[in-house]
């Protein structure tokens, strides 16, 4: 029994820091998986501005999850005890990275109604198309200037359609998508043509970002709760392994690991379940290249 216990647990910790860190075995995910993991990423951390390769991060994360393994190991004196936060901090790092990036790309979008105001001042005033986008490279909203300088800098090289492609690759979401594609459309069409629309468009997307704040500002509440019902039973449990001996004997035997090993899959399973619950639907980019890496 416990023989079987410790292989249950060894098998559950290696298949759970096999899915977080990309390295999954090749039976559970197809020959290119790990190539997709490794770019997806690389693509996080591109999004989220952090300067480390994908494997210094791995590398750093796997560090902060054996530092804490070795931590609670000392703290409670049982090693089943230890496994579970040590995982937890080792994906700390990846999770703070997605979410990291998830608020950039956020930051852009809800840039995007004062960009569009701000570029029909300047088709107002009167000024080219490509002078406008220019000035929001400079005068801009900040989290769309880098982009905006990015397409100044190419159409030295490349034609407006490819310099707004580039950017638009770049901003990767579909509200970019759309605005781009007007754009596009302005250049070929004259600005004039598309005046109304891009009033229109402004006004519907800052309509569109105050409900998607007010639903996320609702489910804050639920998202804490939850985080916190996963939390609290590990925390307690390694305050009782620390502090009494019959505890730590149980969690350090077959049977206290497959308890363990039971309670996380149970934890984990339930804050998967509230996340997928109160996720608000994702908008498909349908004007992503077809076959690219674009989604």
């Amino acid at each position: 029994m416990r023989l079987a216990a410790a292989l249950a647990g060894g098998v559950f910790a290696y298949l759970l820091v096999g899915v977080l860190t990309g390295h999954a075995p090749r039976s559970l995910v197809r020959s290119s998986g790990r190539t997709r993991s490794r770019s997806g990423l690389a693509d996080r951390l591109h999004q989220a501005d952090v300067a480390v390769t994908v494997g210094q991060f791995v590398a750093m994360s796997a560090g902060a999850g054996a530092v804490t393994f070795l931590v609670v190991w000392v703290l409670s004196g049982a090693l089943p005890v230890a496994a579970v936060p040590a995982l937890a901090v080792a994906c700390l790092p990846r999770a703070w990275v997605t979410r990291q990036g998830e608020r950039q790309a956020g930051l852009r979008v809800g840039a995007w109604p004062d960009a569009l105001r701000d570029l029909v001042a300047h088709l107002e005033a009167p000024m080219s198309l490509h002078r406008g986008l220019v000035e929001l490279g400079r005068s801009g909203p900040a989290p769309l200037r880098p982009a905006w300088r990015r397409y100044e800098a190419l159409t030295t090289a490349l034609d407006y359609r490819a310099a707004l492609e580039s950017v638009r690759s770049e901003l990767a979401d579909p509200v970019s998508d759309r605005i781009i594609a007007v754009l596009a459309v302005a250049h070929e069409q004259g600005a004039g043509v598309v005046m109304d629309v891009l009033r229109d468009l402004a006004d519907a997307t800052a309509k569109d970002l105050r409900l998607n704040d007010e639903i996320d500002t609702a489910q804050l509440e639920r998202r804490i709760e939850a985080r916190a019902a996963v939390v609290l039973p590990f925390a307690v449990l390694v305050l009782l392994c620390s502090t009494s001996g019959p505890y730590r004997d149980f969690y350090s035997s077959g049977g206290g690991l497959v308890v363990i090993v039971v309670g996380s899959v149970m934890a984990l399973g339930g804050m998967a379940l509230i996340a997928r619950l109160g996720r608000l639907p994702a908008e498909a980019r349908v004007l992503a290249a077809p076959g690219g890496r674009e989604r």
